[in-house]
């Protein structure tokens, strides 16, 4: 037998392996796309008469260790040759994710062996970005439009009709529900929550209700001169969307989009500026073109933003203030950090939550492990998994 068939049938071993590993056990390769799943597993350990904790621990680290593969797993692997031999095959086989939170269903003993049934969590940290669409609740505001006074007439004319446009195409989004407030200051609006009582625009026209989970945004436009080339003059429209979270109108973020106009061409010559001068038509379609871009945009970060709530106890259940309307599900996966955990097995401070009971703005959620002081999560923030 040659060294090529020595290495050959090598690899054959080892891609035989492989393939029975995949056939018996699929939930062992990490190609699924969720990052959190629940998953059973049974760990089982030798019963020591006189030292049933020992027994119990080692079976609870062995279903850990089983619920992890179900996450996902590497696999690797070698072989040692001898005298153009194979003498050992050698396969490793680590786990991808990891247990963040378990609770026992089930434990059983018979002559020999003590068993352990867990019910776990297992997946990656939360950090990695996982855009995925879903409903979002968008309330816009009044916004504001404004031109230097060295801007030509025809594009100053402009700024009322493109300020109105983007009210019309973040209202058009795909999976975007509106609620079009553009004769509303936002100030104003933030005032009267403070104590509507006293509030006489409050009174006589109504605060806009504003749930936890929805988003509010004020637009604002300038047209300017840009300075920057010396054979055009060129103007720079500057559209600033000002993003707020939730129904406390904290400040996310603000988004700045610039779109270059190149509009005509410097000369003493009227007749030079004249034939040079950008099409009114082809600056507005331009501009349209440049308002949808930054809208599918400013959409996109909003579905890759966490799906987070608020966590109340109230009545005896424990509550988080985001629901159907929001985009949450039946049996979603959260996670809930910050929480001092005393005897964990796992030795973090998380604890994960699914929902028991959807309705439009808020849910029920219950915690996976049966210990967990309800109470002990109020005002807590969870990160539901998308």
């Amino acid at each position: 037998m040659t060294n090529k068939d020595i290495k050959l049938n090598s690899y054959f071993h080892f891609l035989t392996f492989l393939l029975i590993l995949f056939l018996s056990n699929k939930p062992l390769f990490a190609k699924d796309e969720k990052r959190f799943k629940q998953v059973d597993a049974i760990g089982r350990a030798v019963l020591i008469a006189d030292d049933i904790q020992s027994s119990r621990k080692r079976a609870l680290e062995d279903a850990l260790y089983l619920a992890a593969l179900k996450g996902g797993a590497n696999i690797s692997g070698f072989s040692a040759i001898s005298s153009n031999t194979v003498i050992n095959d050698q396969s490793v086989v680590t786990a991808t994710n990891r247990v963040i939170d378990f609770k026992i269903i089930k434990e059983e003993q018979d002559k020999e062996f003590l068993s352990i049934k867990i019910s776990a969590v297992v997946g990656s940290r939360m950090s990695s970005k996982n855009c995925k669409i879903r409903p979002i609740n968008i309330a816009l505001f009044r916004g504001s439009f404004n031109s230097e006074t060295n801007i030509p007439s025809k594009l100053s004319r402009k700024m009322s009709q493109w300020y109105n446009n983007i009210y019309d195409i973040i209202s058009q989004l795909p999976n975007v529900k509106s609620a079009n407030y553009k004769n509303k200051s936002l100030d104003k609006i933030i005032k009267s929550n403070v104590n509507p009582t006293f509030d006489y625009n409050a009174l006589t026209n109504g605060v806009p209700s504003i749930q936890a989970g929805n988003y509010s945004v004020v637009p604002e436009l300038s047209l300017v001169r840009d300075n920057q080339n010396n054979t055009h003059s060129n103007y720079l429209l500057k559209v600033s969307l000002n993003i707020y979270k939730g129904n406390n109108f904290e400040l996310m973020t603000v988004k700045t989009y610039n779109l270059p106009i190149k509009y005509q061409f410097k000369s003493n010559f009227q007749f030079i500026r004249n034939i040079s001068t950008l099409n009114i038509d082809l600056i507005d379609k331009t501009v349209f073109k440049h308002l949808n871009a930054l809208a599918s945009n400013f959409l996109q970060e909003l579905n890759c933003n966490p799906l987070e709530g608020k966590l109340i106890f109230t009545k005896g259940e424990l509550r988080v203030d985001i629901g159907k309307k929001q985009g949450l599900r039946d049996k979603q996966i959260g996670i809930v950090k910050g929480l001092n955990i005393k005897n964990s097995m796992l030795s973090n401070s998380s604890v994960i939550l699914h929902t028991n009971k959807i309705f439009d703005n808020y849910s029920v959620v219950s915690p996976l492990n049966d210990k967990i002081k309800l109470n002990n999560l109020n005002n807590l923030v969870v990160e539901f998994a998308e």
